[in-house]
């Protein structure tokens, strides 16, 4: 069997593919074949520019869309960068979500502050980037600019080896991102609205690769992000911050609501769990119970309340 193609971009029945060293070619999707996204790896048919088959994958980013379907944005990634800035302003919730939907893959997840330039200066904003609520997840959380390019070398270190995603609100700045990471490829990169509010610059996911090993995938910038979230497990998996204080609740099931003893409630009062955080985590579990937030196939939780250790 002939070596895979990686999937650079999706254009509605067809794909751009390519192998490492050689040129971009243009393949076409036959409709059992349809759900192949930028980053899967796939064979083709002998002696046709057709995909015959896609190779299992590693992992894929998904996302509900208004009607609740699931909808693959990218696949086979080591790890994804959420990119927020201080104009547009970014909503908290929507950094939780990507995280909810990044720690689930699993993928390794990040947090990229840009436009770092405009933090001191008349133009910056403070009060959206809510990085120390994100301290405690021991995942790094890089200030880069790609107009200074300051923070651009560490980010090259921590990339290196692995495939990385850019994700995050439209006018955040990705696309500039990539263009400063590889300063050969020609990307369009648009301006901010009078509104303050990102154009949608990046309409399909593209793979990008550098010499030291990298992949880059500038993903289209969203207003809002829902991760498809099965159960309380996947639930707990995005908030490893909450997760391991729950351990410590007198109820296995506990809400964090208005059970007695509960340990991240306490902790929440007591600041070891940051109020964004903790506001967070309510609105997406009352939105997993109603499954506004979740995946069809969730189990819904059992409310009965068996306290830990409670056998005598």
């Amino acid at each position: 069997m002939n070596d895979p193609f990686r999937v650079i971009a999706r254009y509605g029945s067809e794909v751009d593919i390519a192998r490492p060293g050689e040129p971009v070619l243009r393949a076409h999707l036959r409709r059992r074949n349809d759900d192949v996204v930028c980053g899967d790896l796939v064979f083709l048919e002998n002696g046709k520019a057709a995909v015959a088959r896609r190779a299992e994958r590693v992992n894929r980013l998904v996302r509900r869309d208004g009607s609740h379907r699931v909808k693959t944005i990218a696949a086979n990634i080591d790890r994804a960068w959420i990119v927020v800035a201080p104009r547009p302003e970014t909503p908290r919730l929507l950094i939780d979500r990507f995280l909810v939907g990044i720690l689930n893959l699993p993928a390794r997840a990040g947090i990229l502050i840009n436009k770092s330039d405009l933090v001191t200066s008349a133009e910056g904003g403070h009060g959206t980037l809510a990085a120390d609520d994100y301290r405690s997840l021991d995942i790094p959380i890089l200030s880069v600019s790609a107009h200074t390019e300051d923070g651009l070398d560490l980010l090259r270190a921590a990339a290196r080896g692995a495939s990385n995603i850019l994700v995050g609100p439209s006018g955040a700045g990705k696309s500039s991102l990539i263009q400063a990471l590889l300063p050969r490829e020609t990307l369009r990169v648009g301006a901010l609205g009078d509104t303050g509010e990102g154009r949608h610059t990046t309409t399909t996911a593209r793979w990008y690769e550098t010499g030291d090993g990298a992949a880059w995938i500038d993903s289209p910038g969203v207003r809002d992000f829902s991760p498809e979230i099965r159960g309380a497990d996947d639930l707990a998996r995005g908030f490893p911050d909450i997760a391991e204080i729950a351990e410590h609740c007198r109820f296995r099931d506990c809400t964090h609501r208005a059970e007695p003893d509960c340990a991240v409630r306490i902790a929440a009062d007591e600041g070891r769990i940051m109020a964004g955080r903790m506001a967070a985590w309510l609105e997406l579990f009352s939105g997993m119970e109603t499954g506004s937030g979740a995946s069809d196939r969730h189990t819904p939780l059992e409310r009965k309340g068996h306290a830990r250790n409670s056998e005598t």
